[in-house]
Formats: structure tokens, C-alpha cells, sequence
């Protein structure tokens, strides 16, 4: 059975869209098929501002793989982008983040889904609800309201800029062009 995930891609060093297209094409031949990606944003980093800025996006996509089988295929992804582990919250040449498996709720040592910070981070609610402001986070409450409430209490530097499509990728998602469709 094809469960429907989300996956958030952030990236600020080397050439970040190149890296978000090499993970998803690694995570595709890997069982994790996309169905409908972001468009590509622009974020100040969050937590440790002495870094450059990072290059997001997220990507809805089906697969019958388990959470923790999707873990490892994305920590893959990641080195299979370049990632190299340096410092917590610092820059990173690509970061992939299981958003939403289904509607799971899970909480382990290695694994916590939905992503903790998911209502926090406005580098995630923005491309999230660009792909659907319906979607349910379990526990926490529905995209759209998500966004709109953290916009009214983050502070505005942590607004994203909309960059554009994430085009040939390569993975038969063609994306969303900058005029929105």
C-alpha cells in the first residue's frame, strides 16, 4: 500500500537545487515516488544566523516503504548530495526532513513524525501549504491555520521569498512554474 508523505528539502552550500533534485531522484529510484513538488523558497536560517541562506522546498510523494526504511533512504539522499555532518543547525550542502507519514504519529529516539518544529518554521509551512493548505498535521492542527499563525508570532526576518519552480528534476514531477501553476 502507498502511503502519502511529505518531505522538506533545505540546502545552503554548494549548489542547493541541484542537490534537492539529486535526493529526489535517489529517493525515487528507492520507492519513494513524487507526486507534486514546492516551489523553491529562500530562508535566513533559523537558528544559527552566521551561515548563508538556505534554499527550500517540499515535495509530496507516495511510497510503500516504512517510516524508519524512509529515514535511512533520505539520510541517503542526503549523502548522496554531498551532506557532510558538521555542526547542529549549521549550514549543510542538503537536509531532508520526513514532514508527514500518512497520518502517523510517531515518537522515538531516532524518529519523531510529524516533525517536531513543523509549526514553527515558516520555511516549511510556506511550500506546505503551497502544495495544499488542507493538509492535516495529527496532533497539531491544519496547514493553512499552521501558516497563518506562525506568521502572526515569528518575527517577519523569518519570512520566505518565493524563488521559482524546481524544473527538471529529472524525477516526472514537473513542478510549479513561477506563475503559480
Amino acid at each position: 500500500m502507498n502511503t502519502d508523505i511529505y518531505l522538506a528539502f533545505g540546502s545552503n552550500l554548494g549548489d542547493g537545487v541541484a542537490a534537492i533534485q539529486t535526493a529526489i531522484a535517489f529517493l525515487g529510484e528507492r520507492g519513494v515516488e513524487p507526486v507534486a513538488l514546492s516551489g523553491l523558497f529562500r530562508s535566513k536560517p533559523k537558528y544559527l544566523s552566521d551561515q548563508p541562506d538556505f534554499i527550500n522546498c517540499v515535495g509530496h510523494f507516495k511510497t510503500a516503504i516504512d517510516p524508519r526504511e524512509l529515514l535511512a533512504a533520505c539520510n541517503e539522499a542526503e549523502k548522496a548530495a554531498g551532506r557532510r555532518r558538521r555542526e547542529h543547525y549549521g549550514p549543510r550542502e542538503l537536509d531532508v526532513d520526513i514532514l508527514l507519514y500518512g497520518g502517523e504519529v510517531i515518537s522515538e529516539k531516532s524518529l519523531t513524525i510529524p516533525h517536531p518544529a513543523i509549526a514553527e518554521r515558516l520555511f516549511v509551512l510556506t511550500p506546505l501549504a503551497e502544495l495544499s493548505c488542507t493538509i492535516v498535521v495529527p496532533g497539531v492542527g491544519v496547514v493553512g491555520e499552521l501558516l497563518e499563525e506562525a506568521r502572526r508570532i515569528l518575527p517577519v526576518q523569518e519570512e520566505v521569498v518565493r524563488l521559482g519552480a524546481l524544473l527538471h528534476c529529472g524525477c516526472g514531477v514537473p513542478g510549479i512554474r513561477s506563475d503559480g501553476t
